[in-house]
């Protein structure tokens, strides 16, 4: 009997590479079915360990808890999990390109920044004229083989 409620909190733990906490909190959200207990201690099926595994691959993906009960949800219904892995996939893929954009304006940042030789922010282009409000958001800076430093104003 490989499905027994025999797993241990601390044991599912270890194997999935969670916290406890984080099994407990799952839980209390209702991504985990509540376990067995047995003298109070909880005890879990083996199968607990994929339905971890998939919450984990889920989160990597960058699904939040609320779009990963979706998906979970979507295992025991019909046609299966297709359906809502496509939706809330297409409604996710713009949120990764702008994180995309982002990191790459991070990476313009820091790459211009390491070879940075200014004095002090007011001559540097990596931050913003002190005659200009601030962005929200880290500038995309582009240089073409001056460096980083402002053009002297005339």
């Amino acid at each position: 009997m490989e499905d027994w409620p025999e797993l241990t909190i601390g044991e599912v733990a270890r194997r999935a590479g969670v916290a406890t906490s984080s099994i407990r909190y799952y839980e209390s959200i209702g991504l985990l079915p509540d376990p067995e207990r047995v003298s109070g201690q909880r005890r879990y099926r083996t199968d607990v360990l994929g339905t971890l595994g998939f919450i984990g691959i889920a989160q990597a993906a960058g699904f939040k808890l609320r779009e990963i009960r979706q998906l979970l949800e979507g295992l025991d219904g019909q046609p299966g999990m297709a359906e809502s892995m496509r939706l809330l996939s297409q409604r996710k893929l713009p949120e990764v390109r702008a994180e995309l954009e982002r990191a790459e304006a991070r990476k313009s940042w820091l790459e211009t920044a390491s070879e940075c030789t200014c004095e002090t922010p007011d001559e540097c282009t990596l931050f913003p004229d002190a005659e200009v409000p601030a962005a929200a958001s880290l500038p995309v800076v582009r240089v073409s083989g001056g460096g980083c430093r402002r053009s002297p104003q005339p």
